[in-house]
């Protein structure tokens, strides 16, 4: 109950930012739409198709939950606020929660409303669509447990900056604008042993039916996830003695 009432208040404040909200799904949107046309116009590449453009959208918009969750934590540590709050009952995996429950249902809303914008561009719904949102949600944790780490060790005005070069790295290393293989080489390594990739193409073999390939992929999701997670409580705990 104790992280509930945590994280209605942290909803509540980035309700208050409708701007940053709303460019967060906004952006994403208008990239399928152009991308997914301009594509079925000119027929160049076969990862701007709407079954493969969508699940990579889904994944780069959560890049937007890094800076959100960052800067929401940032500017309540900027403002003192978080020192108010530890004299309450509250441990730190309970700020950790109640920052990320909020950022989930923002995800939540991102999946949905994205879909929802490929069925309109022709993607087909089937079973494994739904069957994806559950991995698309532990995705998902990975941006926002980076934004906690983040907010927690630096101040709100660099953590857009920080987020913005991930941003960068998400969009050259998932596969989501070229294949990894184009490029090959120490590039291909390198965006492999990120997570990135690894997450697009767990989310396209869903969507696709492919179930056999993605067990290697889950298993690296699985582990950044829980290590992004576990850092940022760690980190957050340290801040709170300090």
């Amino acid at each position: 109950m104790k992280t509930i009432v945590y994280s209605k208040r942290n909803f509540k404040e980035l309700l208050n930012d409708p701007i940053n909200l709303a460019f967060t799904i906004g952006l994403p949107v208008f990239l399928i739409i152009f991308m997914v046309i301009f594509n079925k116009s000119l027929q160049f590449n076969e990862s701007f198709n709407v079954e493969n453009f969508v699940p990579s959208t889904i994944i780069f918009s959560f890049t937007f939950l890094t800076m959100f969750s960052g800067m929401l934590i940032a500017k309540d540590r900027t403002s003192e606020f978080l020192s108010r709050m530890y004299v309450s009952p509250l441990k730190a995996h309970n700020y950790i929660l109640g920052y990320a429950l909020p950022m989930l249902v923002v995800a939540f809303i991102q999946i949905l409303i994205l879909y929802a914008i490929g069925f309109i561009l022709g993607l087909n719904f089937t079973l494994n669509i739904l069957a994806s949102i559950p991995f698309l949600l532990l995705i998902s944790l990975i941006f926002i447990g980076l934004g906690l780490v983040f907010g927690s060790l630096l101040k709100d005005s660099v953590v857009g900056g920080v987020s913005s070069i991930i941003i960068q790295v998400v969009a050259f290393t998932s596969g989501m604008w070229f294949s990894l293989d184009l490029i090959g080489g120490a590039f291909k390594i390198i965006s492999y042993i990120l997570p990135f990739s690894h997450s697009v193409d767990l989310v396209k073999s869903i969507v696709s039916g492919n179930y056999n390939d993605i067990l290697v992929s889950t298993l690296v999701v699985l582990a950044y996830t829980l290590i992004t997670v576990i850092l940022s409580i760690i980190i957050f705990k340290k801040k709170m003695k300090q």
